[in-house]
């Protein structure tokens, strides 16, 4: 049913559900500000709760452009959509060995393997209950309609060695709340539980890793940037920092988009 408003509307009720989705959901709101008090410090508390309800325009939006997709003619979102740094990607899978590409919660973040999907790259996505709980199983369904096989976080990582050796690419989330077997990474200048898998998963199969992410500029228009490859002889430890770095860059740069409901830091406290 969200799939099938029009583009307009369906945006106007995201925007209106926003004062409701600030107030109502506590729990998100306080990691929000506690998290934006950590990695925004320099601002006021008057302009860390406007970002924080930016942040929640930005994923109201999300959920409803997620389910439009599968209606939308490859034309139109081709026209939607600039892609840069594509080469990176077909570069790095040259190699035969796949390629991991890994990415925060920023904009729309599914937008970047649904697009390499549509350029015939076949994905294998980590998903789990993403947008809430109660539409986990409407999100991994509508994936596969759109040719993004996904993994469950808890089937491990046989699965994504599989599909690397098939040279596919393996599309990661390395901002969300699955840290089992992780490590710690300096994440926008804060000592942070960072999942190992990226790091992990490199080192042994030499696949290479492409950081990037997928910016909103504006209502349905947006911008996905694939960085350079990093170098496949470094150790586990050294990947998972480099692209912890980076992800820090990419969220820095778009603080209003960056929808992450859960607190990164033990430390931030939120005053909600």
């Amino acid at each position: 049913m969200i799939g099938r408003l029009p583009l307009s509307f369906g945006y106007a009720i995201a925007d209106a559900l926003t004062p409701l989705h600030y107030h109502l959901f506590r729990r998100r709101r306080s990691a929000v500000l506690a998290n934006l008090r950590v990695a925004d410090p320099g601002r006021s508390a008057l302009e860390q709760r406007a970002t924080a309800r930016r942040i929640m325009r930005s994923y109201n939006r999300t959920v409803f452009e997620f389910f439009r997709l599968p209606r939308i003619a490859a034309d139109d979102l081709e026209h939607a959509i600039e892609m840069i740094g594509l080469e990176h990607v077909e570069r790095a899978r040259q190699g035969g060995r796949g390629v991991i590409v890994t990415s925060c919660h920023i904009g729309n973040w599914e937008l970047g393997a649904v697009q390499l999907a549509r350029h015939g790259y076949p994905v294998t996505a980590v998903a789990g209950n993403q947008f809430g709980r109660w539409l986990g199983a409407d999100v991994r369904a509508a994936k596969e309609r759109l040719a993004v096989s996904t993994v469950a976080p808890e089937d491990g990582f046989r699965k994504l060695w599989r599909a690397l050796a098939r040279n596919e690419v393996v599309a990661l989330m390395v901002d969300g709340d699955i840290f089992s077997a992780g490590s710690y990474c300096d994440f926008l200048g804060q000592r942070t539980p960072w999942p190992a898998g990226p790091g992990v998963l490199s080192a042994r199969t030499g696949a290479p890793i492409v950081s990037a992410y997928c910016e909103r500029l504006a209502p349905g228009k947006f911008r996905i940037r694939f960085e350079a490859p990093l170098r496949t002889d470094a150790t586990a430890s050294e990947l998972n920092a480099t692209v912890a770095t980076t992800s820090g860059d990419h969220v820095s740069t778009h603080l209003d988009q960056w929808c992450i409901f859960r607190r990164l830091w033990t430390e931030a406290r939120a005053d909600a």
